[in-house]
């Protein structure tokens, strides 16, 4: 253990699809479900019995913490070697992790209003900060998008915590037809809520621009495109990227970003996302 690290072989307590190519796997460890805060991810070895394939660690963001029962959840997608090894991985076995790691999101001192906009496989570590914010009294909204209606994942734990869920899919399958960016442009058309007091039983989409945060996670075209609609609105927003990473503590630099400080040349111009991030100020990214 390092600092708020742990490292472990945590038993696998559960592990099931809940989508097409998308599983949940929830590990035993009270010491990473303490230390886990919204937006922070661990970095899984993908395999158990000694044999080096694939080698590197994949970093998956924290779906859940339970500090109560000592668990922590995380959705992942298979989409290569890696997760299709994990895919494989048993109730009982032992997975082999590092975390929890990276810089969460932060939390809105003065703004009673929060929108989660999720794309994808970046909808899961929104979970978490759902139930932080709820706790804080604040009013939370959210947004999801998938390619189709077999893909949309987690509204259901949206909802059972209470929050208004809004869902776009490509193909129309379920909820908007289009992305879950034009929900967000749609949502932000209404007319401001010119009150400046808070009152719970105001309409979750009315809103004062200086009263809202946005919270961004899924596709970096998507981030981007989200982004770009605060930045136009005047609304505080935060983006949780997602990169391949070797070590996932800002060791081999190969996960940097690239953002806006001057002078260009210097070395802040780059950041790596498993120390400095993965969560930074949307206006802080050169996005491309």
């Amino acid at each position: 253990m390092t600092g708020d690290m742990v490292q472990e072989k945590a038993h696998v307590m559960a592990h099931r699809r809940v989508a097409p190519h998308h599983f949940l796997m929830r590990l035993s460890s009270p010491a990473a479900a303490r230390r886990a805060r919204p937006g922070q991810f661990v970095h899984v070895r993908c395999r158990e019995n000694g044999e080096y394939f694939p080698l590197l660690r994949r970093p998956l963001s924290l779906f859940d913490a339970d500090p109560a029962k000592g668990t922590i959840d995380f959705i992942y997608k298979v989409v290569g070697s890696g997760t299709q090894v994990l895919s494989q991985a048993r109730v009982g076995s032992r997975v082999d992790f590092l975390g929890p790691l990276g810089n969460p999101f932060t939390l809105p001192t003065d703004k009673r209003t929060c929108w989660l906009v999720g794309g994808g496989v970046g909808i899961p570590p929104l979970y978490l900060l759902a139930k932080w914010l709820l706790r804080r009294n604040r009013r939370v909204t959210a947004l999801l998008g998938a390619r189709t209606k077999g893909w949309v994942i987690c509204a259901k734990e949206f909802r059972a915590l209470g929050i208004p869920v809004r869902i776009a899919t490509d193909d129309g399958s379920a909820g908007r037809r289009g992305s879950v960016v034009e929900l967000l442009e749609n949502a932000v058309s209404f007319p401001r809520k010119r009150e400046s007091r808070f009152d719970p039983r105001v309409r979750e989409d009315r809103f004062r621009e200086d009263d809202i945060t946005l919270y961004i996670c899924g596709p970096t075209p998507m981030m981007a495109a989200a982004a770009a609609v605060a930045r136009r609105r005047g609304i505080e927003a935060q983006v949780s990227l997602e990169e391949r990473m070797g070590c996932a503590m800002g060791c081999c630099m190969g996960c940097v970003v690239e953002v806006n400080t001057e002078p260009a040349g210097s070395h802040a111009r780059f950041q790596r996302v498993c120390t400095e991030g993965p969560v930074f100020p949307a206006e802080a990214i050169l996005w491309r």
